[in-house]
């Protein structure tokens, strides 16, 4: 079995992008396939999928706490996002080779009750997966995953897109894809890799770094 580290070191975005779509959240998937060439994914949202777990990047938002857009550039001020916010660790992964990274760049909308949305989507999931989902912890597609896990007794090779659309608030309009894009991965994975590709609004381009062990 095998860890995958995934660490974002930089995101660009278009210089044209209005303000209102400055609020990044993005999803990554990793698909490979297992010691049984059977397909599985690995996925993570950043920072996570709480009511304040974005990127700020909106310029009117520029004194607050939370504003993590460079000064001069259309990117993510990776200097001032702390590692825990931008990092993805994948562990137990039965990893015979990689075959490609899906991504996807959400924009969050902050008015949106964030809660009522989480308590509606995690009503989705059978009673018996719920009891090992930790009111206390926050919530992120990997701990939901474990939990179908530890509920079912055997691996869980990937949740519902039904599910995963409601948890990461895209069924509510709480949030809104602005980049969907995709790249296919060697074997051995490469210390980085970066995937680029037209959106709303322009051009957008996202480095990770990938360290397996």
């Amino acid at each position: 079995m095998k860890e995958l580290e995934v660490t974002v070191t930089d995101l660009t975005f278009p210089a044209s992008l209005e303000d209102k779509y400055c609020k990044f959240r993005p999803l990554i998937s990793i698909r490979y396939l297992d010691s049984n060439d059977k397909v599985q994914y690995a996925r993570e949202a950043l920072p996570g999928l709480g009511a304040s777990d974005y990127w700020e990047c909106e310029k009117d938002n520029k004194k607050k706490d939370d504003y993590v857009r460079h000064p001069t550039a259309p990117k993510v001020d990776t200097d001032r996002l702390d590692i825990s916010k931008r990092e993805i660790l994948f562990k137990d992964l039965d990893i015979k080779s990689f075959e490609r990274i899906e991504l996807e760049l959400f924009d969050v909308d902050i008015k949106v009750k964030w809660e009522k949305i989480m308590q509606s989507a995690l009503m989705m999931l059978p009673p018996d997966v719920l009891t090992f989902v930790n009111p206390a912890m926050p919530v992120t597609l990997t701990l939901v995953k474990q939990a179908y896990e530890k509920a079912s007794g055997k691996k869980v090779d990937d949740l519902e897109k039904s599910l995963i659309t409601k948890l990461i608030g895209k069924d509510d309009g709480a949030t809104r894809s602005i980049w969907v894009r995709s790249k296919d991965l060697p074997n051995p994975l490469p210390e980085s890799v970066t995937v680029t590709g037209p959106g709303k609004q322009g051009d957008y381009s996202l480095t990770m770094a990938m360290n397996v062990r």
